[in-house]
This record gives structure tokens, C-alpha cells and sequence, in this order.
């Protein structure tokens, strides 16, 4: 549920670059599916990937290879969008880097809130110390996980609206504008 704060931010800057935004705004949760197959209930689910070091390190490196490398091959292929203009919006530049770089802060960002222990100051705070706001205000009688439950619900219910928002908006060339902003 994080691609509407990627292309709101394409919106408010044009400069910035869609694919590498989107793409930066998932990144820091690939480390979720592999902390729960290999380290479930050992491991919380967001570790470096949701701090600012990773993001701003790990998370604009894997980004940008992926945003160069992989994103105009699949969205030609499964939204059969014209490759050499994915390329060409997808090439390596500094508006790209940035863009990847937003993307997974913004992503952390988005997650602060709503999440009962946050990585983003790793290794400077200790991550179980920082509890969202959403979380305490929604957690009934001290309750963190039916507060997170409630934020959770309360953020899909949120970004799905943004979502269907953007889609009435883009009904020309929906996908065209929703992937790479053209």
C-alpha cells in the first residue's frame, strides 16, 4: 500500500522519476517474506531495511539496479507497455537515484505510525522504544496488538481510496501513467 505515497510524490515534484519511486517504496519489504520463512517469531519482521541506514544505503542500491534492470523488462511484459520509453524513463540518472532513495524513506516513514516497534533509528535507539502513534491511540486498554491491527485496517482502508483515486484519474493510459508516469 505504498504506491500512493510514490506517485503523490511524482505529483508534487515532476523532476522525480515514478519507476524509481515505486520501486523504492517496496523495497524495504522484500526483508519481510525472508525474516518470516527463515527466522519466524525468532526475528521481528522489519530489521535494517526499515532504518534509515539501510534505506538510504542498501535500499537505494538494490532499488536503482532493480528500477534500471528488472522494472521496464516485467512491466512490458505483463502490461505490455512500450519497452524502449520504460528504458528510457527507467535510465540511470541522478533524478532516479534520489527517487529510489525517497521512495524507501518515504516507505519507512509511512510505516512509523502504524507499526508497535520501528527500525528507523537502528542502531542509534532501540527499535522496540519507538511504538507508532496509530498503535497507542487505537491500542484499547494497553492492548499494542489490537492497536496495530486497528492502524493496519485503518492504512489499507486509507491508501485504497488514495489508490482508486489515482486509478479514476488515470483512466487514459492507465497504466502507462500509474508505472511510469507519462
Amino acid at each position: 500500500m505504498h504506491y500512493p505515497v510514490a506517485w503523490g510524490l511524482s505529483k508534487l515534484d515532476k523532476r522525480l522519476n515514478l519507476p524509481g519511486l515505486i520501486v523504492g517504496s517496496f523495497i524495504p519489504d522484500i526483508e519481510v517474506p525472508i525474516l518470516i520463512i527463515f527466522f519466524n517469531g525468532v526475528l521481528p519482521d522489519h530489521l535494517i531495511m526499515h532504518s534509515l541506514i539501510g534505506a538510504l544505503t542498501i535500499g537505494t542500491i538494490i532499488s536503482t539496479l532493480i528500477t534500471v534492470m528488472v522494472y521496464p523488462i516485467l512491466t512490458s511484459l505483463f502490461f505490455s507497455l512500450d519497452k524502449v520509453k520504460i528504458k528510457e524513463v527507467c535510465r540511470l540518472t541522478p533524478a532516479l537515484v534520489l527517487s529510489c532513495m525517497l521512495g524507501n524513506v518515504f516507505h519507512i516513514l509511512l510505516d512509523i505510525p502504524m507499526h508497535p516497534f520501528n527500525f528507523v533509528l537502528w542502531p542509534l535507539v532501540d527499535p522496540y522504544s519507538i511504538v507508532g502513534i496509530l498503535v497507542l491511540v487505537f491500542a484499547v486498554d494497553g492492548n499494542i496488538s489490537l492497536g496495530f491491527l486497528i492502524a493496519r485496517i485503518l492504512n489499507f482502508v486509507f491508501m485504497s481510496l488514495f489508490m482508486f483515486a489515482i486509478i479514476i484519474k488515470s483512466r487514459k493510459n492507465l497504466w502507462e501513467q500509474i508505472l511510469i508516469g507519462k
